[in-house]
């Protein structure tokens, strides 16, 4: 499209030059009749401004070259300098700043050959003339060459701020997606523990309440019952502050009020219910533990369930120990029973979410886990650093 334009252009103004230099006036004060090195040599210094864009050095230089041939073998160049000042003009707007720089250099040392335009009058204001309208291109070109500058510089600072904005976006879009993540394996692992426990709890209350039944034992059936029950109601309770994060509650929409989450002050009620599921559980607790920070309370409290509702499951034991120990250093809890243990040492939970939930509620606040499985039982051990990760 350019290339059209410019040739358009370069088309018009030889045009005018050839009708204006060769047959105007004066071509007739000459006395000359164009011959063709005339003609071609005015083709040369207008016609080449059709590839000014493209070439723009190399056309200054072309356009200056036909002039000067004009003037050596005319000796007279009229509108023929239309050619040279487009040129200049196009190089310096449009080529690149050594371009441009080149330009200028080729249009002074053309004006040191040929004086003024016509070189039949070498007067001073004749030169002057000449000069200032090669300046004055040349001024058109810089300021029209800072404009396009301008207009590309905030077109490449718009497209830079699109660009940092969509990085941003998708930033925050991982950001998002990992939050999310990371809520799923929270809440993943939260459901385990909740409902593995209660549904321990209630397996072995159920199997008691049978026996008890089978034995005319209806008191104590009925308390093994009324177990299954409130562990039932505790287990939706939690199941439904868990499963609240899912939804979008608003204030006074008429939701159950969600209980808190549990903390290392609720280990007493847990070894309680465990107890009366039927693993006599006995609890001690050292130093302050409202100290210890309620996400370490939490995984602490957790992993405490999992590794009771093992024993309670798994383990065969008659009795088992909770020890929690609360001190500068950090957290440090010890569950162990009286049982056989577990083969190969690990919780037997399907899929041995269970351990791995232990592991990694441990690892988030850069703790260590043991597990040892023997013959006089199994136990287990976590420690809490003081201070949580950064």
């Amino acid at each position: 499209m350019r290339l059209a334009l410019d040739s358009a252009l370069a088309a018009v103004c030889l045009a005018v030059t050839l009708v204006i230099h060769l047959g105007g006036s004066e071509a007739v004060e000459a006395n000359r009749a164009p011959d063709a090195l005339t003609v071609l040599l005015t083709v040369v210094a207008v016609g080449s401004i059709a590839l000014r864009r493209r070439y723009p050095l190399a056309v200054v230089v072309t356009s200056l070259a036909g002039v000067l041939g004009l003037v050596l073998v005319r000796g007279a160049v009229g509108t023929a300098t239309i050619g040279p000042m487009i040129a200049a003009y196009t190089a310096v707007a449009w080529g690149t700043s050594s371009h441009a720089r080149q330009s200028v250099g080729v249009v002074v040392a053309a004006l040191l050959l040929t004086g003024v335009m016509d070189p039949v009058d070498l007067s001073p204001a004749g030169a002057l003339l000449n000069g200032a309208a090669f300046a004055g291109v040349v001024l058109l070109g810089t300021t029209s060459r800072a404009r396009r500058e301008r207009a590309d510089a905030a077109v490449q600072t718009a497209e830079q701020r699109v660009t940092v904005e969509r990085e941003r976006a998708n930033a925050e879009r991982e950001r998002s997606a990992r939050a999310a993540t990371e809520e799923r394996l929270r809440i993943t692992r939260e459901l385990h523990d909740v409902l593995g426990h209660a549904m321990s709890v209630m397996v072995v209350q159920a199997g008691a309440a049978g026996r008890l039944l089978d034995a005319d034992d209806a008191v104590r059936a009925r308390t093994a019952v009324a177990e299954i029950e409130r562990t039932g109601r505790r287990s939706m309770a939690e199941m439904r502050q868990l499963l609240g994060v899912l939804r979008d509650d608003e204030p006074g929409d008429g939701a159950s009020p969600r209980s808190p989450a549990p903390t290392l002050t609720d280990m007493a009620a847990l070894a309680r219910r465990v107890g009366e599921a039927g693993l006599p559980t006995t609890l001690t607790v050292s130093g302050d533990p409202d100290a210890v920070p309620a996400g370490v309370g939490l995984a602490a409290y957790r992993i405490v369930q999992e590794a009771l509702t093992n024993s309670l499951k798994h383990s065969g034991a008659g009795s088992a120990t909770v020890a929690v120990s609360c001190e500068p250093s950090g957290l440090r809890i010890e569950v162990a029973d009286d049982g056989h243990g577990t083969r190969e040492g690990r919780p037997t939970g399907q899929g041995g979410h269970g351990l791995a939930g232990m592991r990694e509620r441990v690892a988030i606040y850069g703790g260590d886990l043991v597990l040892d499985s023997s013959s006089a039982g199994f136990r287990v051990r976590a420690t809490f650093p003081a201070a949580e990760p950064a």
